[in-house]
């Protein structure tokens, strides 16, 4: 077990001293450690570098005027809606999920999806009492474009032509783009985007002005995130939380364990886990320089949901994944205790007089024991509730982890070549439809 400040991280069952044959050994690790060189000189540059980087952002990212933007909308408005897809939600629906308030002053809803039956009801949003968030750093994302242009007519409608502009944010980085152009023509404030990729940009306007006004505390997560940065930057690969935790799980990848299950056990963590899937996909599944398909594939469990629906397969399964348990140790003195007075019927003896949250946690426990026993690798990542530096710190840590093992695959974590041809296909397919010369889209 080894604390990282206020982020606990249990990896010991993902060693062979403590799941016998199914673990790896530190002295493989250690034998990484070299290849491992190139990336330590990476970091130093990218956390000096005078232009944004993804892990200079909890340094170079001035959080006063986002604040000060935030409280304005927080007064103006009732309610922020943000458009956007991938790295343009994901990061700040989870701060905003995992952090924010109960009860915001402002509630923040994102929409990062075209579904029609979906985005019909938000023709029946009280615009006047609604600031509309669009993000899309290219400026020429086709499903944030149309998620704007197609309420755009219901807003004008609501509000007046000469009250939108009032109601909606832009960020983008490129003034060449649809986006920067529609602000112009339309009088919309355009916030720069960073040129940081989306799914490493949580820690920019990007995540944290949604997340601001949800309720977070964004100075916290900054603080934790800058914690987590130098401590990976230490050179000793076994004491390096990144280095350490990537290479271990780049280990298991070779013995064929190419699926890493993510397993909150915590309703909100769960937008951990949908934030860490676009990061660990779409950064690690390319074609490296030999030709070798190379990826990790992310899925969800749910604790304790998926014991009954999963469990089975992750114990007596093909032996081809990796589990990572995220929970809050603090559950353990939450929820009413179960009451004394059924104790006697056999199957409450043993609940009657705990918490709930006790049998939350005990059931995590039974589940990972259970696992390691049967030589099935896991490790545990815990965090208080509600702690912003925690969650700043697993932030970095995670994407950390992502970069190091793309550098021992030997591939490029930030770029993402094949998904081109899915776009060029779908303007192809538009197109048909505009000529009339296809009926059926299936």
């Amino acid at each position: 077990m080894s604390d990282i400040s206020r982020l606990s991280i249990d990896n010991d069952n993902l060693f062979d001293d403590a799941i016998g044959d199914g673990g790896v050994s530190k002295s493989d690790i250690e034998a990484l450690s070299p290849k491992l060189d190139a990336l330590r000189s990476k970091i130093t540059q990218w956390v000096d570098s005078a232009e944004p980087t993804f892990l200079n952002l909890p340094y170079s990212s001035d959080i006063k005027p986002i604040k000060r933007r935030g409280q304005q909308i927080a007064r103006d408005f009732n309610r922020t809606i943000v458009f956007g897809i991938g790295g343009s939600s994901l990061g700040g629906e989870m701060l905003v999920r995992t952090l924010g308030d109960a009860t915001p002053k402002n509630t923040v809803n994102f929409y990062d999806n075209v579904d029609p039956s979906t985005m019909v009801k938000l023709e029946s949003v009280d615009w006047s009492e609604t600031l509309l968030l669009v993000i899309s750093k290219s400026g020429n994302t086709a499903e944030t474009l149309s998620q704007f242009l197609t309420i755009l007519p219901v807003m004008e409608h609501k509000l007046g032509y000469d009250k939108v502009a009032k109601h909606t944010l832009f960020i983008t980085e490129n003034k060449d783009g649809a986006l920067y152009q529609l602000g112009e023509e339309l009088n919309i404030e355009v916030i720069e985007h960073p040129p940081v990729g989306g799914r490493f940009c949580v820690l920019s306007i990007v995540g944290l002005l949604p997340a601001y006004v949800g309720g977070v505390d964004i100075a916290g997560v900054m603080e934790g995130a800058r914690s987590m940065v130098q401590q990976c930057k230490e050179k000793n690969i076994l004491k390096n939380p990144a280095f350490y935790n990537g290479a271990a799980q780049y280990l298991h990848s070779k013995r064929g364990r190419t699926i890493s299950v993510v397993m909150p056990y915590a309703d909100n963590l769960r937008f951990v886990v949908n934030w860490f899937r676009q990061l660990w996909a779409e950064s690690l599944g390319k074609i490296d320089k030999d030709g070798n398909h190379q990826g990790l594939t992310p899925t969800e469990a749910h604790g304790v949901t998926d014991q009954h629906s999963q469990l089975q397969l992750l114990l007596e399964g093909p032996d081809d994944k990796l589990i990572t348990f995220i929970t809050d140790p603090g559950f353990r003195f939450q929820g009413r205790r179960i009451p004394m007075r059924f104790k006697n019927i056999p199957a409450v003896t043993p609940l009657a007089g705990h918490t709930i949250g006790e049998l939350f946690l005990s059931e995590l426990k039974a589940t990972r024991t259970t696992l390691s026993r049967r030589g099935r690798p896991n490790r545990t990542l815990a965090l208080l509730g509600r702690d912003s530096y925690a969650l700043g710190e697993l932030i970095i840590l995670l994407e950390l982890e992502t970069i190091v093992v793309a550098e021992l695959m030997g591939i490029d974590p930030f770029d993402q070549p094949a998904v081109e041809e899915s776009k060029i296909l779908t303007r192809e397919y538009l197109g048909e439809l505009r000529s009339g010369s296809v009926n059926e889209l299936i």
